[in-house]
């Protein structure tokens, strides 16, 4: 992994070299999960040019990597971003859309797609659901859809025992979308849950037990909702504190992910230098320790 000044360190991801932090997509489509006011100003805001000027920047930063939806929507700003002679460099971790009548046509219309995906994984929220109500045999089923098109194959989801049974049973699956907030199946109240408006509880408590698992499973994970939708992240501070216990507390070869909403200010890149600033003393770190080990045994 090397660090330079202008650009994101990468790892090696299944072969492939990903910048240590990624780009989500939840924004561009409205999808703020804080209240509906909050889902209309960002698709006010987010219009096909500020998406693809929101992806330039990205990639200006040295993010070399998307997650995206593949739903019409996403498709279509691909679409032209493609035909605009854009993005030949990104990698797109492709998000299969349950809206569709069947699995098999959310699929195919991503790989389909004249943006090709790098990557195809499962939605989590879909897989959530439909493990508690036990048609984990239909999960597997999908996930064989996915397998049978040649591309890398995963899985994201909110709850970390889901994670775990996965990893367990040795489903086929090359890595995980691992979300650092559990947002399905309960109606968890207390003083640390942060609820909004879309009946989402936002539990402080459950990013150390997704990062546990993270920690433990063998695949490479992405780690997404590391700001719980925005709610870990209202001033710089806070900001800093969500990034860094992301970075520690996920494998060297994981990646993190996050979406931005750029209205206010240049989150993409507040994000990146935080990121890059935190990596780069986490280098120094161990170059220190490595150098007394050097010492101590010479």
């Amino acid at each position: 992994m090397k660090l330079t000044e202008d650009r994101l360190p990468r790892v090696d991801f299944l072969g492939f070299s990903i910048s240590k932090f990624i780009l989500g997509s939840n924004p561009f489509s409205g999808f703020s999960h804080q209240n509906r006011k909050m889902d209309e100003e960002m698709m006010d805001f987010y219009t096909a040019t500020r998406i693809k000027k929101t992806w330039d920047q990205a990639q200006q930063y040295g993010i070399n990597a998307i997650c995206g939806r593949g739903d019409r929507h996403m498709l279509l700003l691909l679409r032209e971003y493609w035909n605009e002679g854009k993005g030949r460099g990104l990698f797109w971790f492709a998000q299969t859309a349950p809206e569709y009548a069947s699995f098999e046509a959310s699929v195919s219309l991503i790989t389909n797609s004249r943006f090709k995906p790098s990557f195809i994984y499962h939605h989590g929220g879909q897989l959530d659901y439909l493990l508690m109500e036990g048609k984990k045999q239909l999960v597997k089923d999908h996930l064989k859809i996915i397998r049978d098109t040649g591309y890398p194959c995963g899985l994201a989801s909110h709850q970390p025992q889901f994670i775990a049974l996965a990893e367990e049973e040795n489903w086929d699956v090359d890595f995980y979308l691992t979300c650092f907030f559990n947002l399905t199946g309960r109606g968890k109240q207390g003083l640390t849950a942060l609820k909004g408006s879309a009946g989402e509880v936002f539990d402080r408590s459950d990013p150390p037990k997704m990062c546990e698992v993270i920690k433990q499973v063998k695949k490479p994970c992405v780690a997404y909702k590391i700001f719980g939708s925005g709610r870990l992240c209202q001033d710089r501070k806070q900001l800093y504190q969500a990034i860094s216990f992301a970075v520690e507390n996920i494998k060297p070869g994981d990646l993190i992910l996050a979406g931005v909403f750029q209205k206010y200010g240049n989150q993409l890149k507040e994000d990146v230098e935080i990121v890059r600033r935190l990596l780069s003393r986490k280098q120094q770190a161990r170059k220190r320790t490595d150098g007394q080990r050097e010492k101590t045994a010479g």
